[in-house]
Parts: structure tokens; sequence; C-alpha cells
């Protein structure tokens, strides 16, 4: 039986306006956000979800509460679905990371990986992460309608391992915006994508 999953990243927080590297550090929607989430809400309406997930921050979760509510939903957190860890730096703007260590935002141009930074998870290890706790939720909800909320980089990376893609292909139609909604079908032990980072619904 197919599982079917939407997987959506967060809208726009303080954070993302900041610039900053928020992995673990959490915080507050910006106004626009909250009219991201409104338009997410309307344009998701109608289907039909019977699980809901999030990360365990609270950026995710207000992000996909109002659909949760209309579907009579608990959110469950998980904090395999979290963004990366950014090590030291995490919660830094680039800015600041910048009159540190410029060589992370230059490597991050050239590889489109964040990397090197002290202490920080590897994209391999999220996309891993993230892959074998998708699996399962879609293994525990075969033939059932799931909505996911996570983060840009781990979103990235799970649907890069589904792909069996590198972070140097394809790069701008993989970079999660704020918002965006793909959607997977899982069945017979494969993903596949059927929607790739769409946000029609706040352009």
């Amino acid at each position: 039986m197919k599982t079917i999953i939407y997987l959506v990243r967060h809208t726009q927080t303080i954070g993302n306006v900041q610039k900053r590297l928020t992995g673990r550090s959490d915080y507050e929607l910006t106004v626009e956000g909250k009219i991201f989430v409104h338009k997410l809400t309307e344009r998701l309406k109608e289907v039909r979800f019977e699980r809901a997930y999030s990360s365990g921050s609270n950026r995710t979760l207000k992000t996909i509460l109002p659909l949760a509510e209309l579907n009579k939903l608990q959110i469950i957190q998980e904090d395999d679905l979290d963004e990366m860890y950014f090590g030291i730096y995490d919660g830094w703007t680039w800015e600041e990371v910048n009159k540190v260590n410029p060589k992370i935002d230059k490597l991050h141009k050239e590889k489109n990986e964040i990397m090197e930074i002290p202490e920080q998870e590897t994209t391999k290890q999220v996309a891993e992460r993230m892959y074998k706790e998708i699996e399962k939720i879609a293994k525990d909800n075969q033939g059932k309608t799931i909505l996911i909320c996570s983060h840009g980089v781990a979103i990235e990376a799970f649907i890069r391992k589904v792909k069996n893609q590198s972070f140097l292909e394809e790069v701008e139609e993989n970079s999660q915006k704020n918002t965006s909604v793909n959607i997977l079908e899982y069945d017979d032990g494969k993903f596949t994508v059927k929607l790739l980072n769409d946000i029609s619904h706040i352009k």
C-alpha cells in the first residue's frame, strides 16, 4: 500500500530574515511567516491527513498546527526531523561567522553544503537520520496520507538521498523555500518524489 507524504519546510522566522544558521536554535515567526502559514493552510485544507509530524522546533509545530487542527490531529514531534546542528556556530548570523571563519561561507558557495564547523553534523549524517525517521513513519502508516514539517537543509539532504543526487546538482531546484511543499510516495520499500519544492501558494 502506498503511503503519501507531504513534506513541508517551516515558514519564515526572524532567524531566516536575520540570515542565521538556525539549526537547533529557534526563532519566532515573522508577520510574513504567519501569512505564509495561512496560505499553506488554504492550499492543503482539502487534503485529509491521517497523521501529522514535526521536528522538535516550535517553528515547525506552528507551521502545520492549523492543518493539524483542521484534521483533528495531535502533532507528533520527532527529534530526528530536526535541522542540521551547526555546531559551535548554531544560531550565529552569517556576518558573525564570516568575521571569525570566512572559510565556512566560501565552502558553502563552492560546494552548496555547510561544512567544517567544529562539532557540527555532516550533511550525510542529517540525510541518514532523516531517511531512517521518514521511512519509519511511512512504514508505521501504510496506505495513509501523512503531513511532516521539517527544515531546509534537512529536507534537501533527505530528498537528495532519495534521488541519489549530490548537493552540486540542480541547486536551485532542490533549495527548500519557506513553506515549500514536497510530495512523496512510499511503496514497496522505495520513495518516489511526485512534487518538489513547490511554493505556488505564496507566489
